[in-house]
């Protein structure tokens, strides 16, 4: 495999748990995938000027060990594929200092016009790539608990509404809304690409909160203890970006519950019209923070997790 990208985590890259935040190894993995591109000639300038772009449509990463302030990583991956409008790549995060794999990403991109974001055709010599960069993906790097094959798109929004109550705290499910503004957006008026939708979700509840300590919220055990989720699987797929002035709605629900983790799907509808714009998985597991190993899901926690427990939409 190939180096993409090197860089060290800094300070304000560590969040409330104490760790890397997963929004910076998707920007360690973005850049590495960008540079992959301009080493098979699709470059940002030839992309602009053909009017395309590549979008990521369907994306999975999974987290294996925890990165700390000053760690040196680096991002190695190369094309696991190519269809006619599509790349499927691998990425993995490594640090080589302590000879460990800290993520793993495989991403699905779609080559699109930049103004009717109708997919073209790639490049006839970036089809016959994998000579140059071409990698299988390795065995560790295949999904625990999440699977790569086609998730269900026949859901309504009327439907999980009726099923889904308030969120009731910051997390992971419940509802949540955010318009998209004008400053989201580029002149063609839609969500950008390097504004990531998920994280607009906590917008509101961001508010108000001391920017040092972003990420996930810190909860107490049944003892008092203090616990957090760690996200060791995601999985985001990508049908529609909304426009400005668009107000999304965000539904997340449990739909796998086990002794120390949660599978939790949440779905991102445009309220107006109902469009489905995307469906984004994580497999959370409850991590005691002072001793930084894994509990199992607390009394109490599991009990208000199960009210609103969907296993029906897995």
């Amino acid at each position: 495999m190939h180096i993409f990208d090197e860089s060290r985590v800094r300070p304000e890259e560590i969040d409330s748990l104490g760790h890397l935040n997963v929004r910076f190894y998707f920007e360690r993995v973005g850049r590495a995938e960008q540079a992959m591109l301009a080493g098979l000639g699709l470059t940002q300038e030839i992309l602009n000027t053909s009017r395309t772009r590549m979008r990521p449509v369907d994306t999975y990463s999974q987290f294996r060990r925890e990165q700390f302030e000053g760690a040196e990583l680096a991002v190695l991956g190369g094309l696991l594929g190519t269809e006619p409008t599509r790349i499927r790549s691998y990425f993995e995060v490594r640090n080589p200092a302590e000879d460990e794999i800290a993520a793993v990403f495989v991403i699905t991109s779609e080559l699109t016009d930049q103004t009717t974001r109708v997919p073209r055709e790639l490049p006839a010599e970036l089809r016959k790539a994998n000579e140059q960069f071409g990698v299988l993906l390795p065995e560790y790097a295949r999904p625990r608990s999440l699977s790569l094959d086609p998730l269900r798109t026949d859901v309504r929004l009327a439907d999980l509404l009726a099923r889904i109550p308030e969120a009731s705290e910051f997390g992971m499910t419940g509802r949540r809304e955010t318009e998209i503004l004008d400053q989201d957006c580029g002149a063609d008026g839609v969500l950008r690409d390097d504004v990531e939708l998920m994280f607009l979700m906590f917008r509101r509840e961001a508010e108000g909160r001391d920017p040092e300590r972003f990420g996930p919220q810190v909860l107490r055990t049944d003892e008092g203890h203090r616990f957090g989720w760690a996200m060791i699987e995601t999985r985001n797929i990508e049908l529609a970006r909304p426009c400005a002035g668009d107000t999304v709605v965000f539904l997340g629900a449990d739909v796998a519950i086990a002794e120390k983790s949660r599978q939790s799907r949440r779905w991102s509808f445009v309220r107006d019209s109902g469009q489905l714009l995307g469906i984004h998985d994580t497999v959370g597991i409850a991590i005691d923070l002072d001793a930084r190993k894994s509990i199992p899901i607390p009394r109490s926690i599991r009990a208000e997790m199960e009210r609103g427990y969907l296993p029906d939409y897995a």
